[in-house]
């Protein structure tokens, strides 16, 4: 229901019809529609999940370059990791920062012994498009003498034996190993 619409339903029914009341609703109603609209737009910027302009004011407070050649989902991605990425480092905390990023699950192993951590990446073929960002949010948060490795998912020959020939053709080429 519109703003005009609330305010005529408010007022008594002998009022309602009167030509003054319909003009003052009609135009107050469009005021208030107007800013009902800015008041959701400033709440969607308060959260990382619906900022657009927001997205800027939320990376100066936390320090991060503003790049606004990145897509928003990447930029919303280097935020959420960047939060989650605040307190003791554990296996659980890595794994969080990387799925905080849109690639899928993702499974994270300390190698014993060798202090070296092992992410492997799950739902997604191939490389993901933000691989760097991913690297720069887990390599603030290490200890500087871990070593980090990433694992990826590709298509193996069974799953490209089972395809068709449109299905491959649909296929991009970096969800095979090998390719670009």
């Amino acid at each position: 229901m519109s703003s005009r619409e609330e305010m005529l339903a408010d007022l008594p029914p002998v009022l309602r019809k009167c030509p003054e009341f319909q003009e003052m609703a009609r135009v107050e109603g469009k005021v208030f529609d107007r800013l009902e609209r800015h008041i959701e737009e400033v709440l969607d910027n308060v959260f990382i999940d619906s900022a657009t302009w927001g997205l800027t004011l939320m990376e100066k407070e936390f320090k991060i370059p503003t790049d606004v050649n990145k897509p928003l989902e990447h930029r919303r991605s280097v935020l959420k990791s960047k939060k989650r990425g605040i307190g003791r480092v554990s296996v659980g905390m890595i794994k969080n920062v990387a799925e905080s990023f849109q690639n899928g699950s993702v499974e994270v192993k300390a190698i014993k012994g060798e202090s070296k951590i092992l992410v492997t990446f799950n739902d997604v073929y191939g490389i993901p498009p933000n691989l760097e960002d991913i690297k720069t949010a887990i390599r603030k948060i290490l200890p500087a003498h871990r070593v980090i490795d990433f694992e990826f998912k590709y298509l193996l020959i069974k799953d490209v034996e089972a395809m068709t020939l449109a299905e491959m053709e649909a296929t991009p080429l970096n969800k095979f190993a090998g390719g670009v």
